[in-house]
């Protein structure tokens, strides 16, 4: 078996994903780190090991011969530390087992308004994976992720779906019978995302909606939007557990059907039977019901 004195785990874990994923890029964001920390890594570990691992190219990164005899011997290291972390958080019933679960913005504001519904259950620790950190060392348990997987390798399933609507201050909403109409709505300010985040499908149907029309003001998160439209600043696209539980905001559209976001968690193949990792999972979709409900 590989020798790995002069090794760390966590590099080893690096080069798995970008052997599997044939990318930096993809590879930090499985494991919730920046690419930079990705890449130098891999870097580390061919100066540990002496030769290169990689070849790099327009397409990614693919293994060279050498890499490639050492993938079977690497992944035999991944078994053995799994399986000595899984015993690990058994060694004492007095122990609690932590489960940590990664997600995006809006996700991870479900899974927070829930936690009370875990009870005696595992212990959530909770990270947001669209805003990686350089000191985060340990890749989450379970990630949920808005969409299908369609690229990572693991246990998937749907947990839920969460609505959109657009929503301002009751004057907004004075003199004009509600839901507003398309028409309304194109007269009033609206906030947007930050240009960096155009991309947005939400931002596309507010583009298609004001017709090029300028925001108000452009914000970075939901949050900023929800605490902006509070003080009569625009209007904004909110996720309706937000929207609806602000009391400075009222409803002022339809659900709209063209923003409703679903999103899916994925497991790490080797933790798909632990039973935290299950609980938690059962537990991710209950939130998700019950902000539905």
């Amino acid at each position: 078996m590989l020798h790995i004195r002069f090794m760390e785990w966590s590099d080893l874990r690096i080069f798995l994903a970008v052997a599997q994923l044939g990318s930096l890029r993809r590879a930090a964001e499985r494991l919730g780190v920046t690419q930079p920390t990705v890449a130098r890594r891999v870097q580390k570990l061919e100066a540990d090991i002496g030769f290169p691992l990689f070849l790099r190219d327009r397409d990614g990164h693919r293994l060279t011969p050498a890499g490639a005899d050492l993938l079977p011997e690497i992944r035999a290291v991944e078994s053995a530390a799994l399986r000595v972390e899984q015993r690990t958080l058994g060694v004492s019933q007095h122990l609690k087992e932590t489960v940590r679960v990664g997600a995006g913005e809006t996700s991870a504001a479900v899974l927070a308004r829930g936690l009370h519904l875990l009870g005696d259950g595992p212990a959530v620790e909770l990270i947001i994976t669209d805003r990686p950190s350089p000191f985060q060392t340990r890749a989450p348990e379970i990630r949920v992720l808005h969409d299908m997987p369609k690229t990572e390798t693991g246990l998937t399933r749907r947990v839920g779906s969460v609505g959109c609507a657009v929503y301002g201050h009751e004057s907004y909403a004075r003199a004009r019978a509600l839901p507003l109409s398309r028409d309304d709505l194109r007269t009033l300010p609206w906030l947007a995302f930050v240009e960096e985040q155009s991309h947005y499908v939400t931002m596309g149907w507010l583009q298609d909606l004001m017709r090029g029309r300028p925001p108000a003001s452009r914000l970075m998160n939901t949050d900023l939007m929800l605490a902006a439209a509070a003080s009569k600043t625009g209007i904004a696209v909110l996720p309706c557990f937000k929207g609806d539980a602000s009391p400075d905001l009222m409803r002022l559209s339809e659900e709209i059907d063209a923003l409703r976001a679903e999103y899916w968690t994925i497991i790490q193949p080797d933790l798909a039977r632990n039973t935290a990792v299950r609980v938690v999972s059962d537990w991710i979709v209950q939130c998700f019901r019950d902000i539905r409900a």
